[in-house]
């Protein structure tokens, strides 16, 4: 047996690449020491698969050979190699591989075993390990009789019988192969990405409360704020669930690629891919465009189609393919699904910070007063019973409103459109056309505005205008206060002070002085006229005569304030029913007069009835909302006051927006002086207006108005005289007869209170809910589901790991190997390289 002394002092680490050593001395112990350069034909092969084998060989000859990792792999197999062996002239060498750091280790066991077993032949000793223990390093020389090619552990016996590898191989160190991790429960799928899932699935989890954080941000924002907060939230959200989808579906295009290559390997005449096949197939793994490109391919390649795969493989990859394009395209549309799920409510609301100045016609100017002045003497004469407008167009007029004010009602003429546009006016200008058809009214019209366009955003406009208050009661003990039938053929009505006094308390007025004298009887009653025997002269503040014209209900006003302070006007008013009660069969009177036979010489009675009202003309601030699409309508009040004041609260501050009106023709508080002949121009319009409601052809007869003041209804409906029923109807007569009047072509200053338009955002629960269960379920498919490469190949991607693995160890093989040079362009590589065919390659059964 040969034995292998001690190395020299040299050590190993003289040792360098491609030296020859010699084991003996002088003294007939061996021992390393460097002879030469190896020959070139001497190699050692290795494969391209599995731990990577150091091939040593030895002849009696003492000497041994330092070989490079790097050698070339030639199309032989073992017994090719062999003969390699026996062939070479300079028999034994041992090849001792290099190692990929300088390590001082014993060689002498491994020698002095090998050259035991020396004999006459080349013999190889096949892979040598190096176990890199700081207290036992050694190299161990393996069986003899190792393939060329050892097949990993996790390799599959069926696989190829392709041809056998060529070209060079870089050796590396050996690494232990771990078991193989298997599915959980489904056989022939990968083993699930579950890291990639828990994050898929925790994003499923929070896409709702997540969205919900935008909905609550967005609510009561404008429609662009709410747009761009929902938009925001559902772009985040389908962009975390797209990426998480493809991140996991990508496992699938890239398993359908790796068995594409497999497939097309197995053809036994010009096997493999194209070089720019490959490449775009892995181009851009979380597109479209790869996996069309690579489900056309798969139907033009023969080696694809399931008859010629079917015993070894048999799964549907297309199917596979189309599922992943089923990823791309809901990871595509999820931000635009997400967005269709957000309801966006749309709802107008008035803000009360921001207001610009703007002029209306809400004001009597002095051409207005002019023509009032004119008209006053007609209706001064009762005789006439004059009117501002005929029946005909007298619905023109705008109608009355009303708005409750502490325990009062306030009534006001609406608003019209044409005094809240430029150069507009009102009713108040007294002019023949004004209360006709010819005032132009239509919104289209006077807005400016084309309806076709779409609406604009309206606003809110806060001006004083003229409102009316009114309070009645019925004439206490009329027996007392009445006188039906005088001595000069007269009705005479007297009203108590008190009575006066409390409608002014309910004002919070005072009573006026001239209430508090004593009544003049002398200068009111014919002397021969006698008082009824219950009557207290003392006591009596007001008094009213009517005439025995027949006329069913009567008024008569005693104005107490003409406006001449400026604060509005106050009247005191009467009104007497005087009915025959053949039409009131149900009725109740206060006092009925002595007998009258009817036509039929029936005896029958006029029934008497009266009550005294104090009305309240003055000035209140009150909003009018305004817009393109509707006319101008009342909205409430806002103070009791002639000129607009800032209404500041604790959470909002009035602000203007742009310059102050500062034209001296605009007026900015609402004044009752110098209108005297307007209040009684129109106030005397309304009275006459109810009086022409009549049946005066025949006497005493019931009228639509006087049933009115009852509550009844039909032509026989009187039951009694109502203060409340009758101040109501006094009211809206004033406020569509009178107030439309007052504001004519004078202009006052309005505050103008733009519109926003605020949103409330919510979730359609079921949808949303729906969405989510499709996400987390197509993730779940693609994480679990991976299906394995054919002849359970392990898995291979399209990352830098995979692709290094497959041309480091020759899993891809080129078809005829061709050679790049350096410095290449990018484009030259594509068009010398795009050709090339690669095929996955072993060649171990």
């Amino acid at each position: 047996m040969t034995r292998l002394s001690p190395p020299k002092p040299w050590g190993l680490s003289t040792l360098s690449l491609g030296d020859v050593v010699n084991v003996d001395d002088e003294d007939g112990n061996e021992h390393l020491t460097p002879l030469s350069k190896p020959r070139v034909n001497e190699r050692a092969s290795i494969s391209p698969r599995g731990p990577r084998p150091l091939v040593t060989s030895m002849t009696p000859s003492r000497r041994y050979e330092i070989l490079s990792p790097i050698s070339s792999v030639n199309n032989n197999t073992c017994g090719d190699r062999e003969k390699e062996e026996d062939e070479r002239p300079d028999a034994p060498l041992l090849r001792i591989p290099q190692l990929l750091s300088p390590l001082q280790v014993d060689l002498r066991p491994a020698l002095r075993q090998a050259a035991d077993a020396v004999d006459e032949k080349a013999v190889d000793l096949g892979p040598v390990t190096v176990p890199l223990d700081d207290a036992h390093s050694y190299y161990q020389l393996s069986d003899v009789a190792h393939c060329a090619f050892p097949p990993s552990p996790s390799f599959s016996g069926k696989f190829l019988d392709s041809p056998p590898v060529t070209g060079a191989s870089y050796a590396f160190p050996s690494f232990p192969t771990p078991p193989k991790s298997r599915h959980p429960f489904a056989e022939g799928y990968e083993v699930p990405q579950w890291k990639l899932l828990i994050i898929h699935i925790v994003l499923c989890a929070l896409t709702y409360p997540f969205l919900l954080v935008f909905v609550i941000a967005s609510a009561e924002k404008s429609l662009f704020w709410a747009r761009f907060l929902v938009g925001a939230g559902c772009g985040l959200v389908g962009l975390a669930l797209g990426m998480s989808l493809l991140n996991l579906a990508r496992a699938i295009l890239e398993a359908a690629a790796w068995a594409t290559i497999v497939h097309q390997s197995r053809l036994p005449n010009s096997p493999g891919v194209r070089l720019k096949d490959l490449a775009s197939h892995a181009y851009n793994p979380s597109g479209a465009r790869g996996a069309l490109k690579l489900l056309w391919d798969r139907r033009s390649y023969q080696g694809t189609q399931r008859e010629v795969r079917k015993l070894y493989d048999d799964r549907r990859w297309s199917l596979w393919i189309v599922f992943f394009l089923l990823n791309i395209s809901l990871s595509g549309v999820l931000s635009f699904l997400l967005g269709r799920v957000m309801d966006i409510n749309i709802r107008v609301i008035h803000q009360y910070q921001d207001y610009h100045e703007v002029a209306v016609a809400a004001d009597i100017s002095d051409q207005d007063i002019q023509q009032a002045d004119i008209l006053q003497s007609a209706f001064d004469n009762y005789a006439l019973t004059w009117t501002l407008a005929p029946f005909s167009t007298h619905g023109s007029l705008p109608p009355a409103v009303s708005f409750a004010w502490k325990n009062d009602s306030v009534f006001f003429s609406e608003v019209i459109l044409s005094q809240l546009v430029p150069g507009g006016s009102g009713f108040g200008t007294f002019q023949p056309d004004t209360t006709s058809p010819t005032l132009d009214l239509n919104a289209e019209n006077l807005s400016g505005t084309d309806p076709s366009v779409g609406a604009a955003p309206g606003a809110v406009l806060r001006f004083p205008r003229w409102g009316i208050r009114i309070k009645c009661t019925k004439i206490p003990d009329i027996s007392d206060n009445l006188i039906p039938i005088s001595y000069g053929g007269l009705t005479y009505l007297f009203t108590p002070r008190e009575t006066i006094r409390h409608l002014f308390q309910y004002f919070d007025m005072t009573l006026p002085q001239n209430y508090e004298q004593p009544f003049n009887f002398s200068s009111f009653i014919n002397p021969n006229d006698t008082f009824p025997s219950g009557f207290d002269a003392s006591g009596i503040a007001a008094a009213a005569a009517f005439s025995n014209n027949g006329v069913a209900h009567s008024l008569k006003s005693s104005p107490s304030s003409l406006g001449e302070n400026g604060d509005g006007f106050i009247t005191l008013e009467h009104v007497l029913v005087r009915l025959n009660d053949t039409y009131a069969q149900n009725g109740t009177f206060g006092v009925k007069g002595t007998t009258l036979p009817d036509i039929n010489g029936t005896l029958t009675y006029i029934g008497y009835d009266a009550a005294v009202c104090l009305e309240l003309y003055e000035p209140w601030v009150v909003e009018v909302y305004n817009s393109s699409v509707s006319i101008p309508g009342s909205m409430r009040i806002v103070d009791k006051a002639a000129s607009i004041k800032d209404m500041n609260t604790q959470i909002t501050k009035e602000q203007l927006k742009g310059s102050r009106i500062s034209n001296p023709l605009v007026k900015r508080v609402l004044n009752s002086t110098n209108l005297t002949s307007v209040y009684i121009v129109g106030h005397q319009n309304s009275v006459n207006q109810i009086l022409k409601d009549n049946g005066r052809d025949s006497n005493y007869v019931p009228s639509p108005t006087l049933i009115s003041f009852t509550g009844g209804q039909g032509p026989l409906g009187y039951t009694k005289l109502s203060e409340v029923y009758f101040a109501k109807a006094r009211a809206l007569a004033d406020a569509s007869n009178v107030l439309p009047y007052f504001a004519g072509s004078g202009l006052s200053v309005a505050r103008r209170y733009p519109d926003q338009i605020v949103t409330n955002t919510k979730i359609a629960n079921t949808e949303i809910a729906t969405m989510i269960f499709v996400v987390c379920l197509m993730g779940g498919i693609s994480a679990l589901f991976v299906p394995r490469l054919p002849h359970d190949l392990p898995r291979r991607g399209f990352d830098l790991y995979s692709w290094f693995s497959a041309f480091s160890v020759q899993e891809l093989v080129v078809d005829h190997p061709g050679r790049l040079g350096k410095h290449m362009e990018l484009r030259e590589v594509v068009d010398y390289a795009g050709e090339q065919k690669f095929y996955y390659a072993t060649n171990c059964d």
